[in-house]
């Protein structure tokens, strides 16, 4: 249930480069720690992001078989 935030701004990806010309989607975490020498996500922040990318992939799949 939460709407995602819609942004290109701000950090390194490359999708700034190709917002322009294609859809662009990103997926990840973000945290206190990012991109430090010491970077690190809680566990269940890691599990919800891979039940995430789970359910998008098969999604896609099952959207592509029909």
């Amino acid at each position: 249930g939460r709407k995602p935030a819609l942004s290109t701004s701000g950090g390194t990806s490359d999708a700034r480069f190709i917002k322009d010309y294609c859809p662009v989607v990103e997926f990840g975490l973000v945290g206190k720690t990012m991109h430090m020498v010491d970077e690190r996500v809680a566990l269940a922040d890691l599990e919800t992001l891979t039940q995430i990318y789970q359910r998008f992939i098969e999604d896609w799949f099952e959207q592509g078989a029909s």
